[in-house]
């Protein structure tokens, strides 16, 4: 996963703040687990953040788990599939989903993360956010509980949290 090279979603890059996301995800960079081959970036959820990420829970556009996270993006990758070979027009990669995941995994489950990434690549964006699961569950929940991974699953949803990812970054 190059972020330099990955293609944002065209909101994003029509209004010149897909440079800024990028700079911003490159300044920290993880491997996922010890013998992993990608860096994700490692974000802190700023206030922003956390507003865009609830709104997007408010507007039905987030979903939680592993498992059920994984359906959706199968579900997705064969309906993209069956456009591409029914259209002749060249089909060009953007992100389009962004997978957010704590940072108290165990490897197994970073491991499953690494797979579906490179699976998944270039649509899916992967981020380590540093906060562990039940401050994630807390957050979205408002109660006790841990939620260990979630998925922004639409490019509007994408590029909001990605603005606000900027906008905290950037102390604004």
């Amino acid at each position: 996963m190059n972020i330099a090279d990955m293609r944002f979603p065209r909101q994003l890059e029509a209004d010149g703040s897909a440079e800024h996301i990028r700079g911003g995800l490159m300044e920290r960079t993880s491997k996922l687990w010890i013998g992993g081959t990608i860096e994700v970036p490692v974000i802190t959820l700023s206030k922003p953040m956390k507003t865009a990420l609830k709104q997007a829970r408010l507007q039905g556009r987030v979903r939680f788990g592993f498992e059920p996270i994984l359906q959706k993006l199968a579900s997705e990758r064969k309906g993209i599939t069956n456009v591409r070979e029914q259209a002749d027009v060249p089909y060009r990669d953007r992100i389009s989903r962004l997978l957010l995941f704590s940072n108290d995994g165990a490897e197994r489950f970073y491991r499953h993360i690494e797979q579906a990434l490179e699976v998944h690549a270039p649509r899916l964006l992967g981020c380590l956010l540093d906060i562990d699961g039940a401050a994630l569950g807390e957050l979205f929940t408002g109660r006790g509980g841990s939620i260990k991974i979630i998925m922004a699953e639409h490019k509007d949803v994408v590029s909001d949290v990605l603005r606000a990812f900027v906008s905290g970054h950037n102390g604004m």
